[in-house]
C-alpha cells in the first residue's frame, strides 16, 4: 500500500520515513487514537445518565451537532437518552469525537 509525500506529493511504501524523490521527512500521525481510559467511560456515563436528555455528555466529548439536536428534543424524547446510557455503559461502542472509545468496561 502507497502513501503520499506531503511535500511533493509523490507515491511512496508507508513504511518509509523519507522521501525518495525529494528527501523531505514524514511525519505520519494515527489517524485515530482509539486508547480508552476507564475513567473517562466512567464519567461519560454518570453525565449521561443524569444529563443525557440535555446532550451533555455529547457536549463535553466533542460531538456538538449532536449536542445541540438532543438539547432541543430532549435526548430525542428520551429514546437517544436511553440509547446513549446503554452505549456507553454495557455495549462499549460510544466514541468522543476524535473516536476514542468510552466505556465502562476497560478494553484496548
Amino acid at each position: 500500500m502507497n502513501v503520499f509525500c506531503r511535500n511533493c506529493g509523490q507515491a511512496m511504501p508507508e513504511t518509509a520515513n523519507v522521501c525518495s524523490t525529494c528527501n523531505h521527512k514524514q511525519e505520519f500521525m494515527s489517524s485515530r487514537d482509539t486508547t480508552c481510559r476507564n475513567s473517562d467511560g466512567v464519567v461519560a456515563f454518570f453525565v449521561c445518565l443524569l444529563f443525557g436528555w440535555l446532550g451533555i455528555h455529547r457536549f463535553v466529548y466533542g460531538k456538538i451537532g449532536t449536542g445541540i439536536l438532543m438539547f432541543l428534543t430532549g435526548g430525542g424524547f428520551g429514546i437517544w437518552w436511553i440509547v446513549d446510557t446503554i452505549r456507553i455503559g454495557v455495549c462499549n461502542n460510544f466514541t468522543d469525537s476524535k473516536g476514542r472509545a468510552l466505556s465502562l468496561i476497560h478494553s484496548n
